[in-house]
C-alpha cells in the first residue's frame, strides 16, 4: 500500500519537474531578442559599433582650408562618420539645394543663407565667422604701405582678385567707399594667386581676403587698413531641412559654433561674426 503511494508521488513529482522545464524552454524560445542600442545623435552606430555614415557638407570656397581640417577632427571624434565636402561659390551652393544628393549642412555667406532660410531649405542658421579685405606686402612692408590709397602710388605693381570673385567684389566696394581710383592692376583668377604674386615678386602689393593671407604665411606681411568695414563678409552655418542625419548634422554645427570652433577657425584668418 505504502509502496504504491510512494510510486504515485514520485511519478507526480517527475511530471511536475518535466512540465516546469518545458515551460521554461518555451518561454526562453519566445522571448524577443534585445533591441539594438543606438547612442543619441549617432545614426551610424548600432550595438556600440561604428557603421559608416556619410554626412554631406556644402561649403563656400573661401572656407575650404578651414573646413578640410575641421572635417578631419570631427571624423576622429565621431567614429563611423565620413564627411563629404563640396566647395563651390556661395550662390551656386544655395541654387543647388534642391538637387540630389542634397547636403546635410550648408556653410555660405549670410546673404545667401537668408535666401535659403526664406525658402524653407534650412533651419536655425547662425553666423559664425567673417572675412575681410587686407593688404598684402612683401615681408616687413618695405614700401611702408599704411592706407588703402597707398596701393595706387605711381610705379606700384598691384595684384587684385578678379571682379567675379568675392574678394574682387570687396575690393571694388572699398575703392568706391573711399573714393580711390584703382589704376592698372594684375587681375588674378583666385584669391591665393594674389598672395603668390606678391610672395614671388611679381607684384609689390596685393588686395585679398584675410583667410588667404593669414599670419602663418611667412612669405608676406598682412595689413589691415582704415575703411575695411565695407569689405566684411559674414558666413553662416545651418542644418538643411532635407538632411537624413539631423542629429549628427546638428553636432557638426555645434562644434563649429562653439568656442573651440571659433578659435580654430581664427587660425585660418577668419574673424568673429
Amino acid at each position: 500500500m505504502f509502496g504504491g503511494a510512494l510510486q504515485t508521488a514520485q511519478r507526480s513529482a517527475s511530471l511536475t519537474v518535466a512540465l516546469t522545464m518545458a515551460l521554461s524552454v518555451a518561454a526562453c524560445g519566445s522571448a524577443p531578442p534585445p533591441a539594438p542600442t543606438t547612442r543619441p545623435g549617432d545614426a551610424g552606430e548600432i550595438g556600440g559599433s561604428a557603421v559608416p555614415m556619410a554626412l554631406r557638407v556644402s561649403v563656400d570656397q573661401p572656407m575650404r582650408a578651414a573646413f578640410s581640417e575641421l572635417a578631419k577632427r570631427f571624423q576622429i571624434d565621431h567614429p563611423g562618420t565620413q564627411i563629404q565636402l563640396t566647395f563651390k561659390s556661395s550662390p551656386q551652393l544655395v541654387d543647388e539645394l534642391g538637387q540630389d544628393p542634397a547636403p546635410d549642412v550648408l556653410v555660405v555667406q549670410d546673404v545667401d543663407m537668408s535666401k535659403a532660410a526664406q525658402a524653407g531649405r534650412v533651419s536655425d542658421p547662425a553666423a559664425f565667422a567673417s572675412n575681410r579685405l587686407v593688404i598684402v606686402t612683401p615681408p616687413g612692408n618695405p614700401n611702408h604701405v599704411a592706407a588703402f590709397a597707398d596701393v595706387t602710388r605711381p610705379g606700384t605693381r598691384l595684384a587684385v582678385c578678379a571682379p567675379v570673385l568675392a574678394c574682387g567684389a570687396a575690393t571694388e566696394r572699398v575703392a568706391s567707399s573711399l573714393y580711390v581710383q584703382l589704376g592698372p592692376a594684375q587681375t588674378q583668377d583666385t584669391a591665393n594667386a594674389v598672395v603668390d604674386a606678391v610672395a614671388e615678386g611679381r607684384a609689390d602689393v596685393g588686395l585679398t581676403y584675410s583667410s588667404y593671407a593669414h599670419g602663418d604665411d611667412s612669405r608676406v606681411t598682412t595689413l589691415s587698413f582704415p575703411g575695411d568695414a565695407v569689405s566684411v563678409q559674414r558666413y553662416s552655418i545651418a542644418v538643411t531641412a532635407t538632411s537624413q542625419n539631423q542629429n549628427r548634422a546638428k553636432q557638426l554645427v555645434e562644434s563649429v559654433r562653439g568656442g573651440d570652433g571659433h578659435r580654430f577657425i581664427a587660425t585660418f584668418g577668419f574673424g568673429a561674426p
